[in-house]
């Protein structure tokens, strides 16, 4: 039995298999230990449905005479999900930006499908189930303000994907200008915590947004190069609970808990973020 990866021959020893299945279960445990999924199966030069497990149960592998498999990263499948999303904003924008009511409206018909994964990729900008509602609801009609905000919106969200694309093109380039943004963050931190106590509770809410989208962008891009490293983990479970505290207290308002835990949650873990940042530089290809 002649089995391929992605176009190369892998050595593949049976163990206890007697099935085609045994054998996609086992390489499908394979690819999941590196952060891998199987997208497709040709079984004999033929498309076979990998979902289909009593079909692959009922195949003897001495009926197998050649496997070809197909797989996509982790990573891959978000670029490729971020690249679709980009696609279709800017043909979004590119409409509303000229006012063409019949193209928007044939648009955002697929809109609800977009959603869900437009909002998994951006928590940051929508940290609420459904808070991506496009804000032209009418494009047959629609005020002057209701179409800016609408452009506003769409020019927004292709600069966001933009910037998260750019985390996995060039890494090298964004984990060395996160360095930069981190340790002007602990000076902004300090003054937060005075804005708050302050009063300037405005000002201190931009400076709170800017410093989660920080985190949260050094959090992926560690999760991305570091997938199943211990210290990598060990983070991003301390963090993930304080992170989504504080967006709740945004959201609230509650400049107390903001205050609490930036100062005492979140402000100790920067030099971590930093050291585990330099430790992946020299790992990532120019």
């Amino acid at each position: 039995m002649k089995i391929t990866l992605d176009g190369e021959i892998i050595d593949y020893t049976l163990e206890k298999e007697t099935n085609l299945f045994q054998v996609l279960s086992s390489l499908s445990e394979l690819l999941r230990n590196q952060r891998a999924e199987i997208t497709g199966v040709v079984l004999n030069g033929e498309p076979f449905s990998f979902w289909d497990r009593s079909g692959a149960e009922n195949i003897p592998l001495d009926t197998v005479k050649e496997l070809s498999i197909t797989s996509q990263t982790a990573v891959e499948r978000e670029f490729e999900e971020l690249r679709i999303l980009l696609q279709f904003f800017s043909l979004l924008n590119e409409a509303v930006q000229k006012k063409q009511r019949d193209a928007v409206k044939e648009i955002l018909t697929e809109y609800p499908h977009v959603q869900p994964t437009l909002e998994q990729h951006l928590r940051t900008l929508f940290p609420v189930e459904g808070s991506s509602q496009f804000p032209l609801k009418d494009p047959a009609g629609g005020t002057e303000e209701e179409w800016a905000t609408a452009e506003k919106f769409t020019q927004q969200v292709i600069t966001l994907l933009q910037e998260r694309i750019r985390e996995i093109t060039s890494p090298r380039e964004e984990c060395a200008g996160l360095l930069q943004l981190l340790e002007l963050s602990k000076k902004d931190l300090e003054s937060t915590s005075v804005l708050l106590q302050t009063g300037q509770d405005t000002e201190a809410m931009k400076k709170v947004l800017a410093f989660i989208e920080i985190v949260s962008k050094a959090l992926r891009m560690l999760g991305r190069l570091h997938p199943a490293e211990s210290h990598s983990e060990e983070l991003y479970r301390s963090l993930a609970a304080p992170l989504q505290e504080l967006h709740q207290a945004f959201l609230h308002k509650d400049s107390v808990l903001i205050g609490d835990l930036l100062e005492y949650e979140i402000a100790p873990k920067i030099g971590d973020i930093q050291n585990l940042l330099i430790g992946a530089l020299p790992e990532i290809k120019p």
